[in-house]
């Protein structure tokens, strides 16, 4: 059983009065965002949003679902305060720190959380290059397996490597002009090279046979497509949850990506679909795809989520063969749709398993690691905060 956290609300409110100018609401900042953008995975509208989001039932926020953004005019960084699963005590998260003076704005915000009792809990910043991985070591933090996020992943989706598409390497242009999929040729890929063209092949012989066709379509965030959207986000989770395959995120993590728009223009600067399969009296959504660009050339894929269970979808259909073939044939899909846009590098983030790690590596992901930190917890615990109880550590 999930326990709702109730006591975010009282961390932003007295941070945000330390820090009332740099502090912001990061919907508010979406244009600064953009400026800092280096093509890295999680410095973007949605990195942002996705993983420093107030809608975690962990971490709840009443003013901010979309989460806070620290930004002083030189550096940037995502604030989000979650519990670990099975814990009320909270910690705070830095995500993504980027800028002139990012590490010495770390270092304030840390200060003044511990320096005015907000919190004694161990710290963790997310998202860091190698670089950054090293200066913060050396400067007092920690390596994650000291105090791991979760037990089973300890970086939560960076516990295996981000996986990187080059395009050009997945997709050719035929004498019509159409792309279609490619043999890998890297030896990386060696043991499996065909294996996304083949499970194209199938899915599309799935739908041939049972007189279906797959349709993607823009995610407008108007409020049917986002009561649809968020639909297929909490069936997605339903599924994997009952497969007993359920680590870290939660379907509210995903709340602010389905509703809210990023800064630019659609299929230039961001890029939010919806799948469907279409057939006679058939219109069944199964997938919702959303990225963003985060470079002249590049974009990352932040939510990725095809419903792969036929028999939990209303769909007349006996022969089911070629069906589980459905996630890399979307992906597929939309590597097209991104490439017609000029895009030729996807950052699809990292993975909490083996298994989603390896479903990306065997469709052509290139491994491209990002990395947590901790700073320990106080070695005297806070007690009463400023004249605030609480119970067992709950903050």
């Amino acid at each position: 059983m999930r326990m709702i956290a109730t006591d975010r609300d009282d961390f932003e409110r007295e941070l945000t009065k330390l820090l009332p100018d740099e502090l912001h609401d990061v919907r508010t900042r979406f244009e600064r965002i953009d400026e800092h953008k280096d093509g890295s995975f999680a410095v973007s509208d949605v990195g942002y949003m996705l993983y420093g989001n107030g809608c975690n039932l962990r971490g709840s926020s009443s003013r901010y679902p979309a989460g806070l953004l620290y930004d002083d005019g030189e550096a940037v960084f995502g604030v989000g305060y979650f519990s670990k699963e099975g814990s009320l005590r909270k910690h705070l998260h830095i995500i993504a720190p980027r800028g002139e003076g990012a590490p010495e704005a770390v270092a304030k915000v840390v200060g003044l959380v511990r320096d005015n009792a907000l919190s004694d809990a161990s710290v963790y910043l997310r998202h860091l290059d190698d670089a950054q991985r090293e200066a913060f070591l050396a400067d007092g933090y920690r390596e994650i397996d000291t105090d791991p996020w979760h037990h089973l992943a300890p970086e939560e989706d960076e516990s295996y490597p981000n996986r990187v598409f080059r395009l050009d390497d997945l997709l050719a242009a035929n004498e019509q002009g159409d792309l279609e999929v490619r043999t890998l040729s890297s030896e990386a890929h060696r043991s499996f090279r065909t294996k996304g063209k083949q499970a194209h092949r199938r899915f599309q012989n799935f739908l041939d046979r049972e007189g279906l066709r797959f349709e993607l379509v823009p995610h407008t965030y108007s409020e049917a497509d986002c009561r649809t959207g968020y639909g297929i986000v909490n069936e997605y989770f339903e599924a994997r949850r009952q497969q007993g395959a359920l680590i870290g995120s939660t379907p509210e993590d995903y709340w602010p990506v389905v509703h809210q728009q990023p800064h630019g223009t659609a299929e230039h600067d961001y890029f939010a679909y919806r799948g469907y399969l279409v057939g006679e009296g058939v219109r069944e959504p199964v997938a919702l795809f959303v990225g963003e660009r985060t470079g002249a050339q590049s974009a990352g894929l932040y939510c990725t989520l095809t419903l792969r269970f036929p028999q939990r979808l209303a769909l007349a259909v006996e022969d089911h063969r070629g069906f589980t073939a459905i996630p890399q044939f979307v992906w597929l899909e939309v590597f097209k749709r991104l490439h017609r846009a000029g895009i030729r590098e996807v950052d699809a983030g990292g993975s909490e398993t083996l298994g989603l790690d390896d479903q990306k590596r065997q469709l052509g992901g290139q491994a491209r690691k990002t990395h947590w930190v901790v700073l320990p917890e106080m070695q005297e615990r806070i007690l009463a905060g400023a004249g605030k109880g609480t119970n067992d550590g709950e903050r």
